[in-house]
This record gives C-alpha cells, structure tokens and sequence, in this order.
C-alpha cells in the first residue's frame, strides 16, 4: 500500500493551505484596526503572522514539490549557519593577531565590571525606582560580588547588627570600579579601623557606577525608609557631580540624563532596546574585526568639536561650577537633618582626579592626562577640566567653614607611584585605595562621635 496521498487530497490540501495563509495574512494587516494589536504599525507578532500565511500559500502554490524546497532551504541555511560559525572562529583569531590591544581592552571592561563608558555611552545596570539604576547581581564574577540589593560586597566586615555601621555612598571609584571586592576602599576601610580600634564593623559600600549626590541622597532616604539605620555616612564624591553638569548644562543632572529623558518620553528610537538580531551581530567577533578594519582604513581622529557640552550650550564656566557646589551642599544638608533626626554621624569627602593637585605622573598616567579616549572623550576636553578645576576650587573654599567636609583632590600630591588605572581619570587601583581608605579612617578615628561610641561597645 503506497504511502503517498492522492490527487485529490493534494488538491484539497492545497486549497486549505492557501486559504488559511490568506486568512492569516488579512488578520495580522488588519489586527490594528479590529483591536487586536496596541501598537501603530506591524507589531514582531503581525510580521511572524504575515511570514507564516505567506508560507501557507506558497506550500498550496507548489504542491507536492514544496517539500524539495522545504528540504533545500534548510540544507542553504544549515550550511550559511556551519559558514558563519567558521567565519566568526576565524576573526576571533585574525582580531587578536590584527588587533590585540583591542580585544585585551574589551576583555577587560567585561572582566573588570568597568561599566561606566561603553559602547552607548548609557549606564549599564539593572532599573531601581527613584535612583534610576543600580548594579546588576548577574554581573557577579570571582572577584567581583554584587549581592541581591545591588550593592558591592565587602568581605571581612561584620555581620553582626550591634557593630559600628558605616554606609559609604558614591561613585564607580567608591563601587570599586577596576578592582576586586578585597581592594575596595570599602575593604580596606574596615581593615584599616579593625586594626586601629581592635573592635569590628559594619561597612555597606553603597556605591555605584555613574552615581551623583542626589540620587545617593535618595538611596541613603530609601535605607532609612526601610529602617536601616547606620551610625555614620560617609559620601565620596565630585567627579560624578561635576560631570553631570559637563554633559547636561545645568547642575544637579544624573550621568545619561539625555538618554533616560528620551526613553522615557519616547522621542528617540536609537536608544530603544535593539533587536535581537543586531544585539547577536554586533556582539559577534566578526563585527568587532570589521570595526577594528574600518577603524585602521578610516582613523576616526578625536575632535573636541564635536562633542554637545555645557560650554557649546553657552554656559558660563563658573556659574555652573557655582550651580554645582550649591547643589552639593544642599543635598548635604539634607542628609545632615536626616542625621539628627535618625541618629547617625555624617562626613563629605571629594575624591582625587588626574586633573587635579599636583601628583608626579608616571608614563601611562600622562597618556590619561593628555585624554583624547573615545571611550571617556570629555577627558581631552579643556572644557571638562576647567569645570572640574573650577568646581573643586569653589567647593575647597566654602569648606573652609564647613564641619565635615573634606577634599582629597591633592591627597596623591607626593606619590610618584601609579594609583591612575584607566580614561576616566577618577578611577585608581588597590595601592591608591588604601590610600583613600586611611584618609578616610584618620578623619573618623579624630571623630568625639565615634571614639564615644566604640568606648562604649
């Protein structure tokens, strides 16, 4: 008995199968207009819909030979999928031999969790209510831990709730960013404070990438909130602050503030999420072997032109510095009043930059200096370093009668050693962390607050 089917049920399968491609090719064009689609055009889902009624019709169309043409098909798209395979094995190996210094860059921002200034320039994270973003537990590696609340883990502090509680708020140099969990200032902090007092704390680095004073205000409110109370706050600020004020014009903006504004009014559709289909092909080593080819056919020279900055908008050098240092200290005395009212002692502290104080520079620190990195292109900008030279001078000369706030910008001025890791200038490695660490403990240790309170633990 001949398993094949008859004429007249070919016949009658045909008719079906392009009546029923018909079918659903009218109703994805017409989803829209009958309710059952919410978006203005044709959705994935209507595109998936036409593509299968279109097959529908073509198997009705060929008949018996459509399963040839099923069968060839996949045998063209098998072999095309064994071809790109090769293909991107084979640029992986033309990229390191081509371009090694590349692929050891990308390698290490992904290893590092250097997730500052990459690719879109946008912040890298997961979303957090109110303070926009935080780190990602998936990005947890050895070395680098994020725990469930998106905070960097400190290993070696206490765990015990009677401990002295310190939470450290701040940036990507106070979120480790280039080190791992054990050379954080975090770690070396409770470190440095063990071995001076013999007694054992609580240390919460509460840091992240990319992060200004007020949304670390709202972090530290939304902590207290939830009723997580520490006995003293320390902020680590200044780069970050003074670089929302580079990028957006005015004082008091977060990191990507035009990239955020624009998803969230929709307006435009380059920083939408991309497709799939583009996420796999630019993440491919075949992409990035193109790109380093048209990059050595085509230098593309760095051109501060170029770049939308607070001075290009028209705004004043010192009056935005001026806008800077007033949003500071008022986010600061809020957090003070918070302080009195909560029970909890708080200090200010502005981190050092590349571009500021007088530190020796080493070869690789100067090429840092000098700036001119795509991938942190503000760094040789000469806009850029006036308003953060202009805004440390203001800030340093209002502090000059205010309590508990300090500067670090000239803390490396008698260093020749290398603290300077990477192009944003504000990120250092674990020598220079201990470094911030014990400045930070000397100015606690000199606290009556907290001699008081580990006299009495």
């Amino acid at each position: 008995m001949s398993g094949q089917l008859s004429d007249s049920t070919v016949r009658l399968l045909r008719r079906v199968s392009v009546v029923a491609g018909i079918i659903l090719i009218a109703a994805s064009l017409l989803a829209n207009s009958l309710g059952m689609s919410i978006s203005g055009g044709l959705s994935r889902n209507q595109v998936m819909i036409t593509a299968g009624g279109v097959t529908l019709i073509i198997a009705g169309i060929l008949g018996r030979r459509f399963p040839r043409l099923y069968r060839g098909a996949a045998l063209l798209l098998l072999n095309a999928l064994v071809i790109l395979f090769v293909l991107d094995l084979l640029a992986l190996v033309a990229l390191k031999i081509l371009n090694r210094e590349q692929f050891r860059i990308l390698e290490r921002k992904r290893e590092q969790g250097n997730l500052e200034m990459v690719q879109s320039n946008t912040v890298l994270g997961r979303y957090e209510p109110y303070v926009i973003w935080k780190a990602n537990p998936e990005l947890s590696q050895e070395g680098l831990r994020v725990s469930e609340d998106g905070y960097r883990v400190t290993p070696g502090v206490s765990e015990s709730d009677s401990a002295f509680t310190i939470y450290l708020l701040g940036g990507s140099a106070m979120w480790g960013a280039g080190v791992e969990d054990s050379c954080t200032v975090a770690t070396y902090l409770n470190t440095y404070l063990t071995e001076a007092t013999g007694d054992s704390y609580r240390i919460l680095n509460m840091g992240q990438v990319a992060f200004s004073s007020t949304q670390e205000l709202i972090e530290l409110s939304l902590s207290l909130r939830n009723g997580s109370v520490p006995d003293l706050v320390v902020f680590y600020d200044g780069f970050n602050d003074v670089w929302g004020a580079y990028a957006n014009g005015f004082a008091g903006g977060h990191h990507s503030q035009a990239q955020v504004a624009a998803r969230v009014e929709g307006r435009s559709p380059e920083f939408q999420p991309q497709s799939p289909l583009r996420v796999l092909m630019r993440s491919s080593n075949t992409w990035l072997l193109l790109e380093s080819i048209k990059e050595r056919m085509e230098p593309d020279e760095f051109d501060v032109n170029r770049l939308i900055t607070y001075r290009t908008m028209g705004v004043d050098t010192r009056n935005l510095a001026e806008g800077v240092v007033h949003t500071y200290m008022g986010n600061s005395r809020v957090v003070q009043a918070l302080g009195r009212s909560y029970g909890f002692d708080c200090i200010f502290v502005w981190q050092p930059s590349i571009w500021l104080g007088e530190k020796p520079l080493t070869e690789f620190e100067r090429t840092i200096y000098d700036g001119g990195f795509e991938a942190f292109e503000g760094g040789g900008d000469p806009a850029f370093k006036d308003l953060l030279r202009t805004t440390y001078g203001i800030y340093e000369d209002s502090i000059e009668t205010s309590p508990d706030h300090y500067s670090f910008s000239s803390l490396f001025d008698d260093t020749e050693e290398e603290f300077y890791c990477d192009y944003s200038g504000a990120h250092v490695n674990a020598r220079a962390n201990y470094v911030i660490a014990e400045g930070i403990a000397d100015i606690i240790l000199e606290m009556e607050t907290f001699q008081e309170a580990n006299g009495h633990r």
